[in-house]
This record gives C-alpha cells, structure tokens and sequence, in this order.
C-alpha cells in the first residue's frame, strides 16, 4: 500500500461516516443476530456494502474479513481488508454518539493501515505501520499514567464475567470505564484518554485497526501472560507500557483466564 492509496482509503471511511450521520436520521430496523444483546441495523449492513464497494473500486479484487453479510471467516489470501462497519451498534441504534466505523488492511496477519471515524464525535483515528498514529491528523503523543493507582481503565462486556474485572481493579485504579466500543475504546488508549482497554471476546473487526493505532502510539498488547497479542485473540490487553505489569498481576487470579 502506497501514501496514495492511505489517502485514498482515508477518503473512503470519511464518506461513510458522512453517510453513516445521514442515514442515521431515516427510520432504520433494528434486528437480533445470534441473541437478543447481539444487534445489527439496516445501517451496518448499509456502511458495510458502501465500503466494500467503494473500497473495491479503488483496490479492484480486494477480500474481506468483516462483521456482517457472511464475511465472517478469514480470507485463505494473506493480504485482506477487516472491517466493521459500526462498532458499537447497541450504542447506536439508542442514539449514543459512542460508536464508530473501524477499517483496517491485514498483511501477514498483521494489520499495517487502520482507520477509526467516530462522525458524530467528530474523531478521525489513522495510522499506517511505523508511520506513527494520528487523531485528526495530528500525531498522537499519549500523555499516560506512570502509577496505577492513577489509570483510567476501559471494560469489554461479557455477560456473567465483567463484575470480574471490577472486583479485581476497582480499588487499585482511578476509574474504572465501559464505553460499548472495542475499537473507540483501544483508540481512547492510543489518545491518552484511557491507560488500558481489556477486551473481552472481541473479533478480529473489533480490534485490528485499533491495534495498529495503538501500537504506533506506543502502547502494548498483550494476552494474560504478558505475551505479544495479536488481532485474532479475543482476549487481550491494550495498554499503557508504564503499568502493564500492574494489570497482569491484578488479573492473573480471575478464574476467566484460567
């Protein structure tokens, strides 16, 4: 992937967003998938079919690992696109600002593009590998916490295993947080905003532009272990390098990892 063809999908994600804010305003369904928490809108199906086709117009013969429409198993090429077409639908379809559209081009298994548009929080994630990450085109310098007990944390939700994680962080860090969007959220840790996202079950779609994003503002993914995650891990640490330790040592004992 060239300079130009960052622009040109940067150019892509943002016209979706746009979309995304009118189409939002039109009486949209809002339908279960595999339970009645699992959501999805005619919107995510609309944003996704955009992408997808705009995307390909641009990138001709491109694959796709995404959310909906039966794109849900990794293509056998080693070069794909993963998208999820609104993280944070639940948040959507009440009207919440918190959610995004998350686009990130996979190499190796490695994603080296990854895009975040939160259009109604005006909040446009980019990043390319080694290229460093920016919100709103200005270079993400994280200023994190250095103690633990100064950290904003950030919850995936899993019904039956959250109160977990509370129990086990809540009187060692300043806050603890769940915004509904894995994506936002490991965004929010690139920003500073957060000093870690612990997801919970996340996809690959979820994640893999946040990962990038992450990585180039210099935080640290990590599963239970300690051990480097990558994108198809549905359980991993998005952190703060500073108190990485910290939270493993705090975690290890929750009977979800063992």
């Amino acid at each position: 992937m060239t300079k130009n063809d960052f622009i040109v999908i940067k150019r892509i994600v943002y016209n979706a967003g746009e979309k995304l804010k009118v189409w939002s305003t039109e009486n949209f369904h809002v339908n279960s998938k595999k339970s009645r928490t699992d959501l999805v809108t005619d919107v995510d199906y609309q944003i996704q079919e955009y992408l997808i086709e705009e995307i390909n117009k641009s990138f001709p013969n491109s694959l796709f690992l995404a959310e909906e429409s039966g794109l849900t198993q990794t293509p056998d090429k080693n070069e794909y696109w993963v998208i999820d077409p609104i993280d944070g639908t639940v948040n959507f379809s009440r009207g919440l600002p918190e959610h995004c559209i998350s686009v990130a081009y996979v190499e190796n298994k490695e994603p080296t593009i990854g895009i975040i548009y939160s259009p109604f929080m005006n909040l446009f994630y980019s990043a390319t590998k080694n290229n460093g990450a920016y919100l709103n085109d200005e270079r993400l310098r994280p200023n994190w916490a250095k103690n633990f007990e100064d950290a904003m944390i950030s919850l995936g939700n899993e019904r039956g295993n959250t109160y977990k994680y509370f129990k086990a962080l809540e009187e060692k860090v300043m806050r603890i947080r769940l915004f509904g969007t894995a994506a936002l959220q490991i965004a929010y840790v690139a920003s500073g905003f957060l000093d870690a996202f612990i997801s919970i079950r996340s996809h690959p779609w979820d994640v893999a532009a946040g990962h990038l994003i992450l990585e180039e503002a210099g935080g640290e993914i990590v599963d239970i272990n300690g051990k480097n995650a990558n994108i198809f891990q549905a359980d991993a640490l998005y952190c703060n390098p500073y108190i990485i330790q910290d939270l493993l040592n705090n975690l290890k004992n929750i009977q979800k990892f063992q």
